[in-house]
């Protein structure tokens, strides 16, 4: 019983901060809970004080990241703080795995949230982004490869 009244609670449509290596924090939003343990969230080109944060944010497909299936345990225990609610603007076709509604999620993928906050960070310069086994990888996970940042670094290359 202790465990459930630590939770945060949070729906689709809450907008919440994910603090990175720099103290800053990124902004995402709760698209779907797809499965028990799983929640879609979008992850946007937004960046606020962790401290001071304020409402409503621009989260539309033009500050898109990406969208990505992951687990849920930093919304649950408030790791990713939710700071406000709003409309989900991003377009259904954008959500991750909804190709795989209609087959009960059959043939998701699913992420671990810690892929997603190193996948912030890599976009913000805060790590390498191809410090992967597959130098490659963060590449796959954006929304549209073609807006990756041009101020990350390489450790590779």
């Amino acid at each position: 019983m202790a465990k459930e009244e630590n939770k945060q609670h949070w729906k689709p449509g809450d907008v919440f901060i994910v603090e990175q290596r720099d103290g800053v924090c990124s902004v995402g939003q709760v698209l779907d809970i797809m499965m028990k343990n799983v929640v879609s969230c979008a992850f946007f080109d937004v960046r606020v004080s962790c401290t001071a944060v304020a409402g409503p944010f621009e989260l539309g497909s033009d500050r898109l990241i990406a969208a990505l299936s992951v687990s849920r345990e930093q919304l649950d225990f408030a790791k990713w703080i939710i700071v406000d609610a709003q409309n989900i603007l991003l377009d259904r076709s954008a959500w991750p795995n909804e190709n795989c509604r209609d087959q009960e999620w059959v043939g998701s993928i699913v992420y671990d949230a810690a892929i997603a906050e190193e996948l912030l960070d890599a976009y913000n310069g805060l790590v390498p982004w191809d410090d992967w086994h597959d130098p490659e990888y963060l590449d796959k996970l954006l929304a549209d490869p073609d807006r990756k940042p041009k101020h990350i670094f390489y450790r590779k290359r």
